[in-house]
């Protein structure tokens, strides 16, 4: 129990009013919990401004050397099922809420995808900080600088207590037989 209190105490002292947050990686990989200040914790979850969110993927994909990506209203109503689904729930994960898979998600959007591949978030105020969550993240970061990827979907739903979830889907379609 000391050891607990201890632990507790410390990350309490991290995060500290002066600090956004802190980030702690997760052991199995592809995710991180993040400790918030109780200011940043009482911040207001900023609306999603899609060609915002565009914005900031491109400026990122761009310093790493990648081309920029499209938005697509496809990809983007696939997103926003995942957001949902995950806000129904209150927990973040790749599962929707009928078991459904990113690939499976984006063709019944109508998107024909050779690659579809998904971050998700959650509590983060804007955007912006969830960007900076998967910028620190090595498969999220894979994600976001996948050579092949030609368009994204982005998408934010609130659960019940107004806690934001956030999806961002990464795509590049077969080339239609038209």
């Amino acid at each position: 129990m000391l050891k607990r209190s201890i632990i507790v105490a410390a990350l309490m002292a991290i995060a500290t009013p002066g600090a956004a947050g802190w980030t702690l990686p997760c052991l199995f990989g592809g995710c991180s919990i993040t400790f918030v200040s109780p200011e940043y914790a009482a911040k207001p979850v900023q609306p999603l401004n899609p060609e915002k969110a565009l914005a900031q993927v491109n400026a990122y994909r761009s310093k790493n050397g990648r081309k920029p990506v499209v938005l697509d209203a496809r990809l983007s109503q696939a997103a926003a099922a995942q957001s949902k689904a995950q806000a129904g729930r209150s927990r973040i994960g790749h599962d929707g809420s009928d078991g459904s898979k990113p690939m499976q998600r984006a063709a019944r959007a109508g998107f024909n995808a050779k690659i579809a591949s998904e971050n998700v978030a959650s509590g983060q105020k804007s955007f912006g900080d969830v960007m900076k969550s998967w910028e620190g993240s090595s498969g999220h970061r894979e994600n976001l600088l996948r050579p092949e990827v030609t368009a994204i979907g982005v998408a934010m739903a609130k659960n019940s207590s107004g806690r934001p979830y956030w999806t961002l889907v990464l795509g590049a379609e077969f080339p239609s037989n038209d």
